[in-house]
């Protein structure tokens, strides 16, 4: 935990109550036929779903169950039903109602889960069936697609700033602050207690342990599978046995009731933390905006054009990813360049339009808070060069160091570098600052921004935090699949020498991965 998070806990726990994480919202509010709420429950030492609940808000969810999951041929009828559902959902070409064009305008949308668990059941599902060659043709097409669907979220729910795949309790504690123990706060009934028990701090704590008590995992309460389940499940086995119709259908019905109760609740806490988001009188944040833009972006390039099989230039050609490892050098190495210009698109995104954000960078010494004391020019002719002279409090802690770049909060485009940094008698930074770009007078969010040399800007208080350098990142990404620069034969072709062949199980085959033989 930072100092700052430690700071907020401490008021809660003071309040004794959730108190809100920033001046705005990180999560966008979508209606309710663009989110799919999704939950499962699994039968304990099992990967494989028992059953599966599915809906968007304020409608009836949908459920599935299977009687014994250790059939495994059961459990894939039941998934290839459901398959439909997801792809529909995440317009797969042959299933959205926008057509297969991978450069369709494809409006947002979010699958919503309860918490890590119901996450790592997506991965289940992609290694089970993204290869899966078992059924008839109709059914191992549909599974296949499923397990490449699953495979897709479960991948998109580790880059940082994603707005696609939401995890219920990390959106809540995203939030919000609770008076409680980090390892407390995966349990979603735990953190709804919290948030919407009226009275104070004994009223809330009570009810949050009464519904700590009840499992919300995709593993089911190890009592309730003892205790009310077992009978059934070997009554549905000792019926299968002696091909008793009858005792089968009564154990399915009972099976089928308890996972259901269980599907129920857990699908009923997801639906009320989309509420309380839903009704929290913050706005949205400016720049999530852009965070939708990029999922989007990632849905595009990353599934729907992998499942047209289209090759793109700047983004690599069109394979399955494996479920287990990174198979393909190239698109790991893509990836984590990827990944790594999200995390800095994320982090200096939001603060441009969140005072709270500007304010623990300032007090952590990651952004400077002062006032334009001089503004002037010291270009020649039509060239312009603007200098500007800032004073912040010196008591501050500071990070930045001369030549640190730096840009305006609330006018992003206008970077700035830091020439000198200088403590005056009056215990003051003292920083003269040259206008690097952004220069000219500009309309930004509806408000008129002068030109940096504008004298106007004197007495003006600013805030400057570091700029994004996220496209830097992204560039690398690109360049990564250009297969003319120094080492491309390590991660685009496999050297065509005796000492290089491998046995199939160990070596990786690129061209069939790329689909080029």
């Amino acid at each position: 935990m930072t100092a700052d998070e430690v700071i907020r806990r401490l008021r809660s726990f003071e309040k004794g109550r959730p108190l809100p994480n920033g001046e705005t919202l990180r999560i966008p509010r979508l209606d309710a036929d663009q989110v799919l709420v999704l939950a499962f429950v699994k039968m304990g030492g099992e990967s494989a779903p028992w059953g599966l609940s599915w809906g968007h808000p304020g409608k009836k969810a949908e459920l599935l169950t299977v009687a014994e999951p250790r059939t495994r041929d059961d459990v894939a009828e039941m998934m290839a039903q459901f398959a439909p559902v997801l792809l529909k959902h995440l317009s797969h070409p042959q299933y959205s109602r926008f057509g297969p064009d991978p450069d369709a305008r494809i409006p947002p949308f979010q699958v919503w889960v309860l918490n890590q668990s119901h996450l790592e059941m997506l991965h289940h599902l992609a290694y089970s069936y993204t290869f899966t060659r078992f059924g008839d043709a109709s059914r191992v097409t549909r599974l296949q697609a499923l397990g490449r669907a699953c495979g897709w979220l479960f991948r998109e729910s580790q880059r940082p700033g994603q707005l696609t795949v939401i995890a219920a309790t990390r959106a809540l504690t995203e939030t919000y602050t609770f008076p409680a123990e980090t390892t407390r706060q995966g349990h979603l009934g735990f953190l709804l207690a919290w948030l919407q028990t009226k009275g104070g701090r004994d009223a809330r704590m009570q009810a949050a342990e009464t519904a700590e008590r009840l499992s919300i995992a995709s593993n089911l309460d190890p009592k309730v599978e003892r205790e009310e389940l077992q009978q059934y499940v070997e009554a549905y086995d000792e019926a299968r046995t002696k091909n008793d119709s009858g005792q089968i259908e009564r154990a399915r019905k009972r099976i089928h009731k308890i996972l259901g109760e269980e599907l129920s609740r857990r699908i009923d806490l997801t639906v009320e933390a989309l509420k309380a988001i839903a009704i929290d009188k913050r706005r949205e944040n400016g720049g999530l905006a852009v965070l939708v833009k990029e999922s989007l972006t990632e849905h595009r390039l990353q599934y729907r054009r992998i499942e047209q099989r289209i090759d793109d230039k700047d983004d690599g050609p069109a394979f399955t990813p494996s479920p287990e490892t990174d198979r393909y050098p190239a698109a790991a190495a893509s990836r984590y360049y990827v990944h790594e210009a999200s995390q800095e698109q994320l982090e200096t995104l939001l603060v441009h339009d969140d005072r709270e954000l500007q304010a623990q960078l300032v007090g952590s010494g990651q952004a400077i808070s002062g006032v334009i004391r001089e503004v002037r020019d010291e270009g020649e002719g039509r060239k312009k060069i603007p200098i500007w002279v800032v004073e912040s409090d010196g008591e501050l802690p500071l990070r930045f160091r001369e030549d640190s770049a730096v840009c305006v909060v609330g006018v992003p485009n206008r970077q700035l570098r830091i020439r000198s940094i200088e403590k005056t008698p009056e215990q003051k930074y003292r920083f003269e600052l040259e206008v690097t770009q952004g220069k000219r007078e500009r309309n930004e969010n509806g408000r008129t921004v002068p030109a940096a040399e504008s004298k106007a800007l004197n007495s003006q208080r600013v805030v400057l935090v570091k700029p994004s350098m996220d496209q830097i990142a992204r560039r690398k990404s690109y360049l990564i699949w250009k297969k003319d620069t120094p080492g491309a034969w390590l991660t685009h072709e496999v050297p065509r020498v005796r000492d290089a062949e491998l046995p199939d199980d160990v070596g990786e085959n690129l061209d069939q991965m790329r689909g080029t033989k």
